[in-house]
C-alpha cells in the first residue's frame, strides 16, 4: 500500500518534471486563523520562482492527514491569495482546489487520481495551472490599494489581517525589549543608548526573519533559534552592511532582552508574505521608539526624516519620466536619508520598457541611473538593507541593484560641478530636504532655490517641503515661488496634513512636482488632504485627496493652488472697505492675566479663544477663567500693548481667531463681544470703519453697499458676524491661506457682498440672543441652516463644496470603494479643459463607439496626473463595471493608475524608425 508521503513525493516528481520548475520547500505561511501558529507548506510555486509574496503565489501541493485536515487546507486555499492547490489524501486521492475569484466566493473542487493529475498537466486545453499559465507574470507589486482580478475580497481581507498581525508582533517585541531595559542591571551602556541598540537589532532581526520565512537559506534552513543573535550571524555569512552594524549593537543588548524580540517575532508569526512596503512601515514604527536626545552621528542609519515608501512611489508615478531619453534619465536625491525615494526611483525605472533588457546591462543601467547623496555616511547602510529586502520580496523579474551613493554637502553643488561630484548630470531631482530653520533661513526653501539651478530645460523635480512654502511671505519664499512660476511647468502640487512625512512628524507638508519649462505654460493640478486622520491613508495606501485644475500666477501668488477659488456671480467688495481690523495684545513671558485688578496700574477685562463655547456666536463672560479676569495694560506687562487702539477694546466688536488650523472643527472661529474684552494677539478684532474712526488702507474708500449708512453699527457687525458664521465663509477664507494662521491681509481682502440682506442681520441677532439667554443649540440648528441659505443667496448661490476637515471624508470612502473593484485597461486623452476648469473633455477607448472620436465632458477625474493636461495620451485602469461616460461622471475615482505613453521623447523620424523595427520593443 502506498503511504501518504510516498504518494506526495510521486505527485511532486510528476509535477516538477512536466512544469520543469522547482517549488520552494517547507515555507511557513500565516494561517487564516488570526491567533493560530503559521503552517508549513511542503511545496509552493510562485511566478518565476521568486520568493513568496502576496501577489505572486501560484500553486501548492500539500499532504493532508485526514478529512478534518483536508477541510482546513481547503479553507486556507479559499482565503489565501493563491491560484490553487493540490491536496494529497491518505486514501490515494488528489483534491484539486481552485478559488473561483467571483461573486460566488466558492471553490472549484475536483477529486482526481494520479493519472488524472498527469493528464491535467499535459492537457492542451486552456487551464489555470498549465505551464504557460504558471509562467504568467504580473508586473507591479500588490498593495492593499491594488486588488487585481486574481485576488478576491476574501484574500484582500486575509492580507489586511496578516499585515495587522506582523505589525502587532513587531510593536510588541520592541515594547517588551525596551521595558526590560528599565528593570535590567549591569548594562553595557547607558539605558538611552541600549534602547537605540535594541531598535537597530530589531530592524535587522525583522529583515532576517522575513528572508528566513521566504526560504532565503534554502537547503541550509535550520530550526529557528531563541536568540536573534544566532540568526543575525547566519545572515552575515550571506550579506554585510547593516547586519554587521546590527551585530555590533547586539553586543550591547543582553540575551534576556534579545529573547523578548524572539518571543514575539519568532515561530509564532510568519513573515512569508511581507514585502518591502511592510519593511518600510515597520522600520518607521521602530525608529519612533528612539530616544530624542541621541547623537545623530552615532545613529545616522536610523534616520528620522523618513518618507513612507508608498508616498515615495506615488511621487515617482506622477513624474513623467517617459519624456526624458533613457540614456539621460539620471535620478538624483541629494538628501537621501533612509532611501525611500531612491528605492521608489529604481522600482519606477525598472518597469519602463525602454531600458536595457539584457540582465547584465539592466543591472548596470539601474545601478548607474539612480544616485543618492547624504552628508551622513551611515544612512547608506539602511538604504542598502532596504534595496536588499526589496530585491528579495518584490514580485518582479527586474533586478534592484543598490544605487550610486555619495557623501557630499549638497550646498557645494552647482550646475558646473555637479556632474563631476556625482559622476553624471541629473535630469530628475527628488528630495525630502531638511526642514530646519537656521537664523533667517529655512533650509528646505534654500534647497529649492539652489536645486533648480542645477537643472536644464525639460529636467524634472519633485520636492517634499513645509506647507508654508505655498503661502508664506518670509525667508524669501515669495521670490522662490515667483522663480518657479516663471521657469517651470508645475504638474502637481500636493498638500498633506501633519503626520504624513517623518518620524513623529509635527508639520503639514506639500509636494511640488514640476519640470523646467521648455515651451508653452500648461495648467497644473492641485491635490489636498485636509484631515489629519487621513494621513495614514496617504502613508500606507497612497491616497492623495481631492483635486482641481489651476493656473499658476507668475507673480509668485499661488492662491489657487492652496484652495479652489469659488466663483462668485454677485458683486463683492473687500472687507477693508467697510471694517477696521486690529488684533489683541501680546504679553511678556510670565505676565499672565490676574484674578484681582491692581489699584495702581491700568487694566482691562481679558478674553482668550480657549474660552469660546462650542457653537456659540457670543463671547460669554461666564466662560472666562475667574483667576484670569484682568489684563494689566501697560508696557511692563505687555510686549505689544497697542496703545493707539486701546480705547477700541472697550467697544462691542467681532472676534475672529488668528490661529486656526484648517484641519479643525473651527477653521474660522468668530464671536460677538458685547462686554468690551481685551483679547491676546491670537484674536483679530473688527469694528466698522465709521465707529472705529480708523482704516487699514491709506487710500480713501468710497465704495459701500447702497443701504450701508442707514444701518446702525450694531447691525453692521451682526451682518458681518452672520456671514463669517456661514459654511460658505469658511471656504472663502481658505483662499491664499496657510494651514495655521488667518493673516491680516486675507481678512482685509475677504470678499463681502455689495448688498446687505436685512434677513441675515435678523437671523444672526436671534442666534446671539439665544446664546445670551444660554438656550441649548439644536443638533441640526434651523437658524444656522437658514443663515447658510441667506448668505449663499447674497453671494449669488455659488457652487462650492463644504470640505470635511476632521475625521474620514466621503471622498476617501469613494476612493476606497473603487480600489476594491476589478479593472480593465483603456487608452485615454484629455482633449479640452472647460473654461471654469472644473471639467475635461476626454476620450476613453473602452467607453466610446467606433464612430465616436470627439470624447465627452466629465468632471476632472480625481487621479488624473498633471502632465496629462497637455493632451499626452495615456494608458489607464478603469473599473470594470463602468460602461458609459454617464457612470464615470458619477464616479470620478473609477479612473486610476495613469501611465504615460512610452518613448515620448522620440522625434517623428525616430518614431517612424522605431515602428519599422518592432523587435526593438522590449518583450512584455
Amino acid at each position: 500500500m502506498v503511504t501518504n508521503n510516498q504518494l506526495f513525493n510521486e505527485v511532486l516528481d510528476i509535477t516538477q518534471s512536466i512544469w520543469k520548475a522547482e517549488p520552494m520547500r517547507n515555507i511557513r505561511m500565516p494561517d487564516i486563523n488570526k491567533t493560530a501558529e503559521p503552517v508549513e507548506v511542503r511545496a509552493l510555486w510562485t511566478d518565476y520562482g521568486l520568493r513568496p509574496n502576496a501577489g505572486i503565489l501560484a500553486f501548492l501541493i500539500q499532504p493532508v492527514s485526514d478529512k478534518k485536515n483536508l477541510e482546513q487546507w481547503k479553507a486556507r486555499l479559499k482565503e489565501w491569495p493563491i491560484r490553487g492547490g493540490l491536496l494529497v489524501s491518505p486514501d490515494e486521492t488528489l483534491h484539486l482546489v481552485e478559488p473561483t475569484f467571483d461573486s460566488s466566493q466558492l471553490l472549484s473542487y475536483k477529486v482526481l487520481s494520479i493519472d488524472d493529475w498527469r493528464e491535467t498537466l499535459v492537457s492542451s486545453k486552456p487551464h489555470l495551472f498549465t505551464p504557460k499559465a504558471l509562467s504568467q507574470f504580473r508586473q507591479g507589486q500588490l498593495s492593499l490599494a491594488d486588488v487585481e482580478e486574481n485576488i478576491d475580497q476574501r484574500s484582500f481581507s486575509f492580507i489586511s489581517r496578516q499585515q495587522e498581525k506582523i505589525d502587532q508582533a513587531f510593536e510588541n517585541a520592541i515594547k517588551a525589549a525596551l521595558k526590560k531595559v528599565n528593570t535590567t542591571k549591569n548594562l553595557n551602556s547607558s539605558r538611552k543608548n541600549v534602547k537605540a541598540h535594541i531598535v537597530r537589532v530589531a530592524i535587522a532581526y525583522l529583515a532576517a526573519r522575513i528572508l528566513e520565512d521566504k526560504g532565503f537559506f534554502g537547503a541550509d534552513q535550520v530550526p529557528q533559534e531563541d536568540d536573534p543573535l544566532t540568526l543575525l550571524r547566519r545572515m552575515m555569512e550571506h550579506t554585510n552592511g547593516f547586519f554587521s552594524r546590527a551585530l555590533e549593537s547586539a553586543e550591547f543588548v543582553n540575551e534576556i532582552i534579545r529573547q523578548q524580540l524572539a518571543v514575539y517575532m519568532g515561530p509564532s508569526v510568519s513573515f512569508a508574505l511581507a514585502n518591502h512596503r511592510d519593511v518600510g512601515r515597520l522600520y518607521e514604527k521602530a525608529v519612533i521608539n528612539l530616544p530624542n536626545d541621541l547623537e545623530d552621528k552615532i545613529w545616522g542609519d536610523l534616520n528620522r526624516h523618513y518618507t513612507p515608501i508608498k508616498v515615495a512611489e506615488k511621487i515617482l508615478e506622477l513624474l513623467p519620466l517617459e519624456r526624458i531619453r533613457p540614456e539621460e534619465r539620471f535620478i538624483f536625491d541629494p538628501a537621501a536619508g533612509s532611501g525611500s525615494l531612491l528605492l521608489a526611483a529604481t522600482l519606477r525605472l525598472s518597469q519602463m520598457s525602454d531600458i536595457p533588457y539584457d540582465e547584465t546591462l539592466r543591472r548596470e543601467y539601474l545601478s548607474n541611473h539612480v544616485i543618492g547623496n547624504d552628508l551622513d555616511k551611515d544612512v547608506k547602510l539602511i538604504t542598502q538593507l532596504r534595496y536588499f529586502l526589496a530585491s528579495e520580496t518584490v514580485n518582479t523579474t527586474d533586478l534592484l541593484p543598490s544605487p550610486q551613493f555619495y557623501n557630499e554637502n549638497y550646498e557645494s553643488f552647482n550646475r558646473d560641478n555637479i556632474s563631476q561630484k556625482i559622476g553624471n548630470k541629473p535630469r530628475i531631482i527628488i528630495a525630502n530636504p531638511p526642514f530646519k530653520i537656521i537664523g533667517d533661513k529655512q533650509l528646505a526653501f534654500e534647497f529649492v532655490k539652489q536645486a533648480i539651478n542645477w537643472l536644464e530645460g525639460g529636467s524634472q523635480f519633485a520636492f517634499i517641503l513645509p506647507s508654508s512654502f505655498l503661502s508664506g511671505k518670509f525667508r524669501g519664499i515669495s521670490t522662490i515661488r515667483k522663480d518657479l512660476s516663471e521657469q517651470c511647468d508645475l504638474f502637481e502640487v500636493l498638500q498633506c496634513p501633519m503626520g504624513t512625512i517623518g518620524i513623529n512628524a509635527k508639520q503639514d507638508i506639500c509636494v511640488v512636482i514640476a519640470a523646467m519649462r521648455q515651451s508653452r505654460k500648461i495648467p497644473s493640478i492641485s491635490r489636498t488632504v485636509i484631515s489629519i486622520s487621513e494621513a495614514c491613508e496617504i502613508r500606507e495606501n497612497g491616497y492623495l485627496g481631492t483635486s482641481w485644475i489651476t493656473e499658476i500666477n507668475s507673480n509668485g501668488d499661488w492662491a489657487d493652488i492652496i484652495s479652489p477659488k469659488i466663483k462668485l456671480s454677485s458683486p463683492t467688495i473687500p472687507l477693508s472697505y467697510l471694517f477696521f481690523v486690529f488684533n489683541g495684545v501680546q504679553h511678556w513671558t510670565g505676565n499672565f492675566p490676574v484674578e484681582i485688578p491692581p489699584t495702581d496700574r491700568p487694566y482691562k477685562p481679558t478674553w482668550r479663544r480657549t474660552w469660546v463655547k462650542d457653537g456659540s456666536l457670543w463671547a460669554d463672560p461666564e466662560q472666562v477663567d475667574p483667576l484670569m479676569r484682568w489684563v494689566i495694560y501697560d508696557s511692563i506687562a505687555l510686549k505689544r500693548p497697542r496703545f493707539k487702539v486701546a480705547h477700541l477694546f472697550g467697544q462691542s466688536k467681532i472676534f475672529v481667531g488668528r490661529i486656526a488650523n484648517i484641519a479643525s472643527d473651527k477653521p474660522l472661529s468668530v464671536q460677538l463681544d458685547t462686554t468690551g474684552f481685551c483679547p491676546d494677539d491670537n484674536i483679530w478684532c473688527i469694528l466698522p470703519i465709521q465707529e472705529a474712526q480708523k482704516t487699514n488702507k491709506k487710500d480713501k474708500i468710497e465704495q459701500k453697499p447702497k443701504n450701508w449708512n442707514i444701518l446702525s453699527f450694531e447691525e453692521q457687525k451682526l451682518w458681518l458676524l452672520g456671514i463669517f458664521a456661514s459654511d460658505l465663509a469658511v471656504e472663502l477664507s481658505m483662499f491664499r491661506r496657510g494651514t495655521i494662521h488667518l493673516t491680516e491681509d486675507i481678512l482685509l481682502d475677504f470678499p463681502l457682498p455689495l448688498s446687505v440682506d436685512q434677513k441675515i442681520i435678523d437671523i444672526t441677532a436671534q442666534m446671539v440672543k439665544r446664546d445670551q439667554n444660554r438656550e441649548p443649540i439644536p443638533e441640526n440648528d434651523p437658524l444656522r441652516q437658514e443663515l447658510n441659505r441667506l448668505v449663499e443667496q447674497s453671494y449669488g448661490n455659488p457652487v462650492f463644496v463644504k470640505r470635511q476637515r476632521t475625521g474620514k471624508s466621503p471622498e476617501l470612502k469613494a476612493w476606497q470603494n473603487e480600489q476594491e473593484k476589478a479593472t480593465k485597461t483603456a487608452i485615454g486623452q484629455v482633449l479640452e479643459i472647460s473654461e471654469d476648469q472644473s471639467q475635461v473633455r476626454m476620450s476613453i477607448s473602452r467607453l466610446m463607439d467606433d464612430d465616436e472620436t470627439e470624447g465627452e465632458w466629465i468632471p476632472l477625474p480625481q487621479e488624473l496626473p498633471g502632465w496629462a493636461l497637455d493632451g499626452t495620451p495615456f494608458k489607464v485602469q478603469l473599473s470594470k463595471d463602468i460602461k458609459t461616460f454617464e457612470q464615470l461622471r458619477e464616479r470620478p475615482w473609477a479612473l486610476r493608475k495613469f501611465v504615460h505613453e512610452p518613448r515620448a521623447y522620440l522625434t517623428n523620424e525616430e518614431l517612424a524608425e522605431f515602428l519599422r523595427t518592432p523587435e526593438l520593443e522590449a518583450p512584455l
